[in-house]
This record gives structure tokens, sequence and C-alpha cells, in this order.
């Protein structure tokens, strides 16, 4: 019970549940615990290398296209440079044609493809760097530290659903948890139908709140 509550205290206060969870299991049984925390970072990682490329890889490509422009490169060999920084974007087609010399009007379409965060405006600027014939690295700039606000404020939301999920999980399962035990010990008899009836309207109340939270949490991602 003092790790149940220690467990809701930390998710209140905004702990990561996955550290919450990890140290809970560290505590019962140290081996089973660090199999657990090294199981779940193997798992995680390969959950996010099969998710779809967001903002952080559109910034870590729009800075280094915006670094080798800025070097004095030229524009499809900075693509070309640039598209090294940012794997999980499928730039190749873009820097293909650009290697070819194909104009701009044939490369911005790729690229609005390639990028699904800012792809339009990074298409704009690049058609504005081709016909005013100069580097536009002020506005890859602007739109790199845009990306890199985009997901700062993804990962934030992600942060603070997760919390909030988890918060209701366990504030909604430690009375059930309490009863279940109390049951089992026999410090609690479900004998009375005036007890029973208040702990089944207690339970739904529960469980409606909980309801609300998922829908709230669905709606907000």
């Amino acid at each position: 019970m003092l790790r149940a509550m220690v467990a809701a205290v930390a998710l209140a206060a905004g702990v990561p549940l996955a550290v919450v969870v990890g140290g809970w299991a560290i505590t019962v049984s140290p081996l089973v615990g660090v199999g657990g925390v090294a199981a779940w970072a193997v798992v995680e990682r390969r959950r996010r290398a099969g998710e779809p490329p967001g903002p952080d890889d559109e910034a870590a490509f729009l800075h280094g296209l915006a670094a080798e422009m800025a070097g004095g490169a030229a524009p499809r060999a900075a693509l070309a440079s640039a598209a090294g920084r940012a794997p999980r974007l499928d730039l190749s087609r873009a820097v293909r044609l650009a290697e070819a010399g194909m104009p701009a009007e044939r490369v911005a379409p790729v690229l609005e493809e390639a990028l699904p965060v800012n792809g339009r405006l990074v298409a704009g600027a690049w058609l504005l760097s081709a016909r005013a014939g100069g580097p536009a690295t002020g506005v890859f700039q602007a739109l790199a530290l845009r990306s890199s606000e985009e997901g700062a404020l993804r990962r934030e939301r992600r942060a603070l659903t997760a919390q909030a999920r988890a918060s209701a999980w366990v504030v909604a399962g430690l009375p059930i948890a309490l009863l279940g035990a109390m049951g089992m010990t026999g410090r609690l008899a479900f004998t009375d139908p005036a007890l029973v009836a208040v702990i089944a309207v207690g339970l739904g109340l529960q469980v409606a709140g909980v309801a609300v939270v998922v829908v709230m949490l669905r709606g907000a991602q």
C-alpha cells in the first residue's frame, strides 16, 4: 500500500509513468526491475523507429540546409548534404532531381511532399531562392526554428496527456484495490445492502470519471 501511495503521489507530481513503473519494479525485485527497464527501452526505441517523420526530422534537415547555404554551397549540393542529416525523411527523389539539374519548379513539389509539417513553406522558399538568384538562408533557418518549436509542443502534449491518463487510472484503481484487499482480508464484509449500494455508486462514479478523462485526452490528441 505504501508503494501505491508513493506511486500515486509521483504521478500527480508529474513523474513519467515509465519512471514510476521502473522504480516500483526495482523496489520489488532489482533484477526483474532492471530487466523490465531494459526491455521497455528496446520496445520504445523500435516504436520510435517505426513512427513517421515529424517536426524534429524537418528541423534537422532545415538546419543543415541553412548551414550549407550559409557556407557558400550551391542549392543542389546543400540539399544533398542536408538530406543526410534526416534519414527518416524521404528526400531521395528531391536530391536526384536537384543533382540532375532539374529546375526549381520540379524540385519544389517533391520537397513539399517529403516534408509533412512545413512542406509548402519549404517549397516556396526553394522557389524564392532559385528565382532570386541567392540562397534563402534566413528563411530556411526560420523554418527550422518553427519545426523545432512544433516538435517541442508535440512532445509536451504527449507527456501531459500520458501523465493525465496515468493519474486517472491510478486514482480510479486505488479505491478498487483497497476494497479488494479489505474484502480478501475480512476487514470489510459485503453483507450490508446499503454498504454495497454505496460502493457500487462510488465505483460507477469512478468509471464515469475515467471515461470522461479518456474522452478529453482523445480530443486533445
